[in-house]
């Protein structure tokens, strides 16, 4: 036979299933205070190479196209990260600045850019166009970084550039073959002014590369 239950172990049974469910909502409210007391996350901010179009000279157009290959990169500086050193060994980033693209592909298409601009071929295609040319251009950044000592804050490029004649089979493929190395000292302590710095710096290299490129190519044709 079954035993009802009292009217003290009923009040009592209550007041446990009042109490867990209050602690329940206690933990729902306090949740809800922190998540709603948070710090809003910080905005990352996002920076290009950037420089002006060098002016076109077609006085000495060459009658070829010009295919970019897609450049590789140093497995350090392979991110978007802004990257600064201040020896051999130091390695960090800034924490709410990146760069928009990976410096790699950035750099690549600079210079393609401004081979497009000074218009001494028939046409200059990108890693990303379908159309091939019968010259191709390569390229590899070994270093990309600010660096950081006594004398000051300087935006460091290192990258090597080759460029090959398709219509050519073993070593006489490859036409050219550099390494191009500069440094710019930054005229603003801020990523900002490190994003200027390195612009100037690849400007610097581009222009190299442009006239390399084309000296060499016409002396190929000749």
């Amino acid at each position: 036979m079954q035993h009802p239950v009292s009217t003290p172990a009923l009040f009592a049974k209550k007041c446990k299933y009042a109490c867990l469910t209050l602690i329940a909502l206690s933990f729902v409210f306090l949740a809800a205070g922190c998540a709603g007391s948070a710090k809003p996350a910080y905005n990352i901010e996002r920076y290009l190479l950037s420089w002006p179009s060098p002016p076109g000279d077609e006085a000495r157009r060459l009658p070829v196209c010009i295919k970019f290959n897609r450049f590789s990169i140093a497995a350090a500086y392979n991110s978007t990260d802004m990257i600064f050193r201040d020896d051999d060994y130091g390695f960090d980033s800034f924490n709410y600045s990146r760069w928009a693209v990976n410096p790699a592909d950035m750099i690549a298409d600079g210079i393609a850019a401004d081979m497009r601009s000074v218009g001494k071929y028939q046409a200059v295609f990108s890693r990303q166009e379908t159309a091939g040319g019968r010259f191709v251009i390569s390229g590899g950044i070994e270093e990309f970084y600010l660096r950081t000592d006594k004398s000051g804050k300087t935006a460091l490029i290192s990258m090597s550039v080759s460029v090959e004649d398709s219509l050519e089979k073993g070593t006489a493929r490859i036409l050219f073959q550099k390494k191009y190395l500069q440094e710019e000292r930054l005229q603003e302590t801020s990523p900002r002014g490190y994003a200027r710095a390195a612009s100037r710096a690849t400007q610097k290299i581009a222009h190299e590369v442009v006239n390399d490129v084309f000296k060499a190519i016409e002396t190929r044709l000749q």
